[in-house]
């Protein structure tokens, strides 16, 4: 048949039009990525230098559905934090936000939603442009100057007969056997790429292209969007596949001329790439596309490996590999397996009969060594040059939040969590001796310790350990005592806890003794004082409080302040949306409700007594519900509970902003949340005063009242007594001197207010100024911030404890 494409608004060749529309079309919920791509990368990479004249080429940001004002105003903040010098030679001074002019079908999938937003965009721009470079927020800078490199670049996308309608990258992934691209000889031309604007022989083959490849299967809602061949989803797979195709051979020849490879942008797959290495041997590229600068690198060996080795994804819901590949998984991400380990573990798993996909046979021969299960190696010749750390925390939460940044630095941490470790996947393994036992493994017996000395003593891994890290809680750290390792104690948490804490019910019922603890408390604080006369050792904690609290009761000067980072690997499970994801996702307010934290308040509960009420009959709440309608102007404040059936933090990106209702001076889960970069607001310090006096609010501060076996004079006891009276000076000042060391009057960007009226008052205003948007912005600065400081702490500290 003869096929006949739509006729362009614009005929060929108008030389008026810009010259290039460099176009990057997202989701909403990819906004957290538009924001790293900005923030991070045009900012180390930027599109101009100061003396880069303006260039005949627009930023355009495409959505199918118009974005709202807020998040226009967020992108505007991430492009003008890059400063004019940066971004000067683009053809204005804003970008340009574009989207559909109807309504789109909410019921598009991903593929086909991409699909018809391809489609799309030549109706939409070839007014105005000559060519349109499409840019997703996985396509990456990689020199700076970019801008003018394209402009120059796209003057050979035309209507010419000598031009042509696509230049673009074929797929450059290392794994040729990713996606059977080896065997389905695959050289499609990726869909980023830059495409001629207002050729009608490039709108009839485009044509002729979704006349080919009908809707059905995967695309049923839009043509052209798939070839409906295995790992052929997509758009571009289409427009290469219809000229490859025998039955269009006649036609194909005719313009296969016209699209060109080339490696101005090179098409890397889910590869992890060095910038540097790719210029040096390419100087050409401007840009790579690669899925990896949003993925973990555990996660992109993990597909690596898993499509490699068994043909497939990692997540297919195939129960026994699946189980096989978490735990691949998890010693990846702790930097314990390297893609080599990662692939003679699945070679070595595969041979059980309950396993379902077969491996390949010459993949597993090719890792193979003498030793064929990955646990028989020798310890010795592990994780080569990397620091090791080992953990038996009896909560893993505060090792999951420092696991990403000690690899980072160059060191894997082990965790052996019994305990509350399910979430993080941290549960243990090879754990000996000491297990989960009704509170009581917070302070094993001296027979224990000694059976755990023996069971370890000669064990080849604890001859590889470098350091062990004890966080929750810390004064198990005597366990390690006879290895002669470096030892790290990272408070979370009060330094007493496991010894001398009869504050907490639990620990009463799991056999505690006041007089045995009183001995325990003053032989913990001498261990600490002498692991810190050894530079091999750190004590630190992880919060303000928790240090100056260690210094107070050791007499110890040199505490570091090492916080906790818990901004990776925060709310998800393997194989659950996000898991491999190196990002948290964005705030992106879609729900109309400010939400109470944390999930736990003990507004339910006294120090010792349980179920006392209903936390909506807390005297606090019930001050919250009296505000009058006309000060609340219909803000809706909620307890996580009330909408939730668990405490995950990613379910706040969700609502316009968070109020601590504060149990404790640091918390994992507090700490986990601003990381998400949630607007904050906070009891002030004299509201929060009075609400511990009339409500005892924070008594889970106070783990005990241990001795001051320093005999500290001019600094209040962080813990007074345990009778003492809430309205006396004694108690004022152990509050002013210690509570405004807590981690929620420390942490920037967070509001303050004297009263729920006032919190309304202040939301009111901030919620319809754009504030909020603002303080988002200022907590991701902070945030990103903080990351790279921290990463060099962790340097600092595993090579202090590494042993030479």
């Amino acid at each position: 048949p003869v096929f006949q494409g739509r006729v362009p608004e614009t005929a060929a060749g108008g030389h008026d039009r810009v010259q290039v529309a460099f176009v990057m079309p997202f989701v909403e919920f990819q906004l957290v990525k538009v924001a790293t791509l900005l923030t991070e990368h045009w900012a180390r990479f930027p599109p101009c230098r100061p003396d880069t004249p303006r260039q005949s080429a627009d930023l355009v940001f495409f959505t199918e559905n118009p974005l709202g004002p807020g998040i226009q105003r967020r992108i505007r903040s991430y492009y003008a934090g890059l400063g004019a010098e940066r971004t000067g030679c683009f053809r204005t001074d804003e970008p340009i936000f574009l989207s559909m002019t109807a309504e789109v079908n909410p019921e598009l999938s991903h593929l086909e939603g991409a699909a018809f937003t391809f489609y799309s965009l030549f109706r939409l721009l070839e007014k105005r442009y000559q060519t349109f470079a499409l840019v997703e927020p996985d396509v990456a800078p990689i020199q700076p100057n970019f801008l003018p490199a394209l402009v120059k670049k796209s003057r050979s996308v035309n209507c010419d007969s000598d031009g042509f309608w696509q230049f673009g990258s074929l797929p450059l992934t290392k794994d040729v056997d990713a996606g059977m691209l080896r065997e389905r000889v695959d050289y499609h031309m990726n869909g980023n790429a830059i495409y001629v604007l207002g050729c009608a022989e490039f709108e009839e083959y485009k044509c002729r292209v979704q006349s080919f490849y009908i809707p059905k299967d995967e695309c049923e809602l839009v043509a052209g969007c798939s070839t409906h061949e295995a790992y052929e989803g997509g758009y571009d797979h289409a427009l290469y596949r219809f000229r490859m195709h025998p039955d269009n051979y006649e036609y194909a020849r005719l313009i296969l001329h016209k699209f060109g490879y080339s490696d101005f942008v090179q098409n890397r797959g889910e590869c992890v790439y060095d910038p540097a290495v790719v210029v040096r041997e390419s100087p050409s590229t401007y840009f790579v596309h690669s899925k990896s600068i949003y993925q973990n690198e555990a996660a992109t060996i993990l597909k690596e490996v898993t499509v490699s080795v068994l043909k497939r994804e990692p997540c297919n819901r195939d129960s026994s590999t699946e189980k096989a590949l978490e735990k691949i998984y998890h010693n990846l991400r702790s930097g314990e397996y390297t893609k080599a380990d990662a692939v003679r573990a699945l070679c070595d798993a595969s041979k059980y009969t309950i396993f379902g996909p077969r491996p390949s046979t010459r993949l597993c021969e090719m890792y193979a060594d003498a030793a064929s299960a990955l646990e028989a190696q020798d310890w010795n010749a592990r994780m080569p040059g990397k620091t090791y750390l080992w953990t038996m925390d009896f909560h893993g939460g505060p090792a999951n939040c420092d696991m990403s940044m000690i690899a980072k630095a160059g060191g894997t941490l082990h965790a052996e969590i019994d305990g509350i470790c399910g979430f993080y996947g941290l549960c243990k393994e090879r754990l000996k001796v000491i297990k989960a036992d009704h509170w009581k493994e917070f302070d094993p017996t001296e027979k224990q310790k000694k059976d755990f000395e023996i069971a370890y003593r000669d064990d080849p891994e604890f001859k590889r350990v470098d350091a062990f890290i004890c966080h929750h809680p810390v004064a198990n750290c005597e366990l390690f005592l006879p290895f002669n390792r470096s030892i790290i104690i990272h408070a979370t948490t009060r330094l007493e806890f496991g010894r001398h804490d009869e504050g907490i019910d639990w620990r009463l019922s799991s056999g505690y003794d006041r007089d045995v603890g009183k001995v325990k408390w003053q032989k913990w604080v001498r261990t600490v004082q002498n692991l810190a006369k050894d530079k091999r050792n750190v004590i630190a904690a992880n919060n303000v409080y928790d240090r100056d609290y260690i210094k107070y009761f050791t007499g110890i000067e040199d505490v570091e302040l090492l916080p906790s980072w818990c901004g990776d690997n925060v709310g998800t499970t393997f194989c659950e949306d996000g898991w491999e994801s190196s990002i948290a996702p964005g705030w992106l307010p879609t729900k109309p409700e400010v939400m109470i934290v944390p999930y736990r308040s003990n507004l339910d509960r006294s120090r010792y007594k349980t179920g006392v009420r209903d936390p909506a009959n807390h005297p606090i709440i019930k001050e919250l519900d009296s505000v009058p309608e006309k000060i609340s102007n219909g803000t809706d404040v909620k307890m996580i509970r009330d909408l939730y059936s668990d405490s995950n933090p990613l379910r706040m990106l969700k609502h316009p902003a968070i109020i601590i209702l504060p149990y404790q001076v640091s918390t994992m889960n507090l700490v986990e949340l601003y990381r998400l970069n949630v607007p904050t607001f906070c009891p002030s310090l004299s509201l929060l005063k009075r609400w511990c006096r009339e409500h005892d609010l924070m008594w889970e501060v106070y783990y005990g009242w241990p001795e001051n076996l320093m005999g500290v004079k001019d600094i209040p006891n962080p813990n007074g007594h345990a009778l003492m009276d809430k309205y006396s000076k004694e108690w004022e000042e152990m509050f002013d001197h210690w509570i405004p060391k807590s981690d929620f009057y420390q942490f920037p960007h967070i509001t303050y207010f004297d009263s729920w009226e006032h919190f309304h008052k202040q939301y009111k205003i901030m919620a319809s100024n754009g504030e909020l948007d603002a303080i988002n912005h200022k907590m991701t600065q902070t945030n990103a911030a903080l990351k790279e400081e921290l990463i060099d702490k962790w340097k600092s500290v595993l090579q202090r404890v590494k042993r030479h």
